[in-house]
């Protein structure tokens, strides 16, 4: 039977509160760290729409790589994967953190090139009955999914929420790599990604710690429920 697949990063992951308790969801408040508590996340809410088992891969802090290798480990091929991209520039700082060798310059633009393509190219070949990309912490190329001929649910759910906001490449995590890179365009990413974070952070009912809340996943498991109820047959 076909199941549904959320994979990807945090954004999959749970929900974020602070200082807001949800006794709906008793018993599922974990316990608070650093002033914040997790929440089930888009998956969870996602199961009263559908009534079909709902897996979520997703995990916290993954490069696009980790969640695509979180996903191979279980059996997706009938089923429809809902995939969380997230900063493409996670690549190189989690070989810095491992101590691997990977693909890096001093480029950042060179770089993210090099990623952007490298992940649109994995997507073409992950083999499911539907396989999309949603743009949670940094949003989709869309020039490069129609180039790959990937489907996109939302390239981006700050925007699909918001339609005046403009959204960019970049995720709130590329900082990390001030060690790595100095040239403009890095430093123009921490601008936007900064932007991005003051967005999200003026909105707390919809953004808590640079994630969703348990309001803004209940509405991201509709939209979903919405794109994927004609595949579920």
């Amino acid at each position: 039977m076909t199941k549904i697949i959320i994979a990807g990063d945090s954004w999959g992951a749970h929900s974020y509160e602070k200082d807001f308790n949800y006794e709906d969801l008793h018993g599922f408040k974990w316990k608070p760290k650093k002033k914040y508590v997790l929440y089930p996340g888009p998956g969870y809410f996602l199961k009263d729409h559908t009534g079909l088992d709902v897996i979520t891969t997703a995990d916290h802090g993954v490069s696009n790589t980790q969640a695509f290798d979180n996903l191979s480990k279980i059996d997706h091929s009938n089923d429809i994967v809902i995939f969380y991209k997230t900063g493409l520039l996670r690549e190189v700082y989690k070989a810095h953190l491992n101590n691997t060798t990977t693909h890096k310059s001093s480029n950042c633009k060179d770089d993210f090139q090099h990623y952007s393509e490298e992940f649109y190219k994995k997507c073409q070949s992950i083999k499911a009955k539907h396989f999309c990309l949603i743009g949670g912490c940094a949003q989709i190329q869309m020039q490069q999914a129609k180039k790959y001929n990937i489907a996109v649910l939302e390239p981006s759910i700050t925007k699909w929420l918001y339609p005046n906001f403009v959204d960019n490449d970049f995720d709130p995590t590329l900082y990390w790599l001030d060690y790595q890179y100095k040239d403009d365009y890095f430093k123009q990413g921490v601008i936007e990604s900064y932007d991005k974070i003051e967005f999200w952070n003026s909105r707390p009912k919809d953004f808590c710690k640079k994630h969703p809340t348990v309001f803004t996943n209940k509405k991201i498991a509709e939209r979903i429920y919405e794109y994927i109820k004609d595949k579920l047959d």
